[in-house]
């Protein structure tokens, strides 16, 4: 399965995700070995080429950095613009179960890990 990681470098909540749920010693082996993680940061400030760059349909941005890119994607797709915010996908990209966002209960996080990976097992 692939995680998609909604981040921000300047996300606080992300990086107390990162210290303090990543690092567990259950949860850093399934993060590890068990999905592909993919983070997108909303705030990359890297600009797109200029044959990349659009006008949002969601919101009627200008989309010009790859964070916008990003941003775009997770208001259009997910309804929300909230970070973190992780998503369990499939390769066919549908979703393995609910996404989460902010979930500092290490337990109630490696519970939502083996549910979406064992979906994708099925």
């Amino acid at each position: 399965p692939i995680m998609l990681d909604f981040t921000g470098f300047a996300c606080v909540n992300c990086r107390k995700m990162e210290i303090n749920v990543w690092s567990d010693k259950n949860i850093l082996p399934i993060l590890n070995n068990d999905l592909v993680l993919i983070s997108l940061y909303v705030d990359e400030a890297i600009n797109l080429p200029k044959e990349e760059q659009f006008v949002s349909k969601s919101t009627g941005s200008k989309i010009v950095t790859v964070g916008d890119k990003w941003t775009d994607f997770i208001i259009t797709r997910y309804k929300t613009n909230t970070q973190p915010f992780y998503v369990l996908v499939n390769l066919n990209e549908e979703n393995l179960n609910t996404p989460i966002s902010y979930t500092p209960n290490v337990q109630e996080y490696e519970n939502w890990l083996k549910d979406g990976i064992s979906k994708f097992k099925k």
